[in-house]
């Protein structure tokens, strides 16, 4: 876990959370008992990962909370974690007969379809592609514990076919299907990296090499919001987490998100959610019944 400022919400890296950080992917199949990874990282907490989790059920339902909102998992269905994602599964000690495999962007063959930034909901593929799914997370299993020659080119290829199942299944406007142009996608990873240190859209221009409106101009064709805006978005989202999630204030709060003055991140949470920073904690505290202090 990290130990640094962004430590108010818990961040793990694959490799910490893996019997053997050798490989960039872990497959785990969750039975009575076992914890969702080997490790004694505390899940059970809301908390992030650096990497992707692609969650496949089997015959059991199962709920988690993703940032903010419920998602109901039903039997056979699958859910694709993002990475930095704050979640925690409301029902962890119940959830079994479930396929977790956990992997980094790295880990993906060249030129591999995007995946989605986020779902809102599981999908639920029909029944033969199912049994496909199910048995391609078997024969992911048994390589991952083989220790053959040549296993990490065996799992990738296993892993990018699942992937590829798993995008057909997605609705056409989430299936990542379209490619991102390179510098929206370099645009995100910076922020992801530097939303703690770069609060304009001009020092990300920088770092890309871009003028801003060249960046705004890409930006804004794919997303339909400028640059800036898509940052405010960005920290918008990452106050929100802290504000459910974390027991911090919303004076420490401000102060993690680089805003100098309390008085300005209130006015700039309300200009951006129609809620002040305390209104939208109790609000979705309650509508979750939730509360992590």
């Amino acid at each position: 876990m990290k130990k640094d400022k962004q430590s108010i919400i818990a961040s793990y890296r694959l490799e910490q959370l893996l019997a053997n950080p050798g490989l960039m992917i872990d497959v785990h199949y969750r039975v009575a008992g076992e914890p969702a990874h080997r490790t004694d990282a505390d899940l059970t907490r809301a908390h992030r990962h650096e990497f992707y989790t692609l969650a496949v059920n089997g015959k059991q339902a199962s709920q988690h909370m993703v940032d903010f909102r419920l998602v109901d998992m039903p039997p056979e269905s699958m859910f694709l974690l993002t990475p930095w994602q704050v979640h925690l599964s409301t029902d962890m000690d119940q959830i079994l007969d479930v396929f977790l495999i956990s992997f980094t962007a790295d880990f993906l063959p060249a030129g591999f379809p995007a995946l989605p930034l986020c779902m809102d909901q599981p999908v639920t593929p029909d029944e033969a592609t199912y049994r496909d799914i199910w048995h391609l997370c078997e024969r992911l299993r048994q390589e991952f514990t083989s220790r053959r020659a040549l296993q990490e080119q065996v799992l990738q290829h296993y892993l990018a076919v699942l992937l590829t199942l798993f995008i057909r299944c997605l609705p056409e406007n989430n299936s990542g299907r379209q490619l991102q142009p390179e510098l929206l996608v370099r645009y995100r990873e910076l922020m992801e990296k530097h939303l703690l240190s770069w609060n304009s859209s001009g020092e990300y221009a920088r770092a890309l090499h871009v003028t801003t409106d060249h960046l705004n101009e890409v930006v804004k064709q794919e997303t339909g919001q400028t640059a800036s805006a898509l940052l405010a978005a960005r920290r918008i989202l990452e106050a929100k987490r802290m504000l459910l999630h974390s027991s911090h204030g919303i004076k420490e709060i401000a102060w993690y998100l680089q805003f100098n003055e309390v008085t300005y991140f209130n006015r700039f949470f309300k200009q951006h959610t129609g809620q002040t920073p305390v209104a939208f904690r109790i609000a979705n505290r309650e509508k979750y019944n939730y509360n992590p202090e």
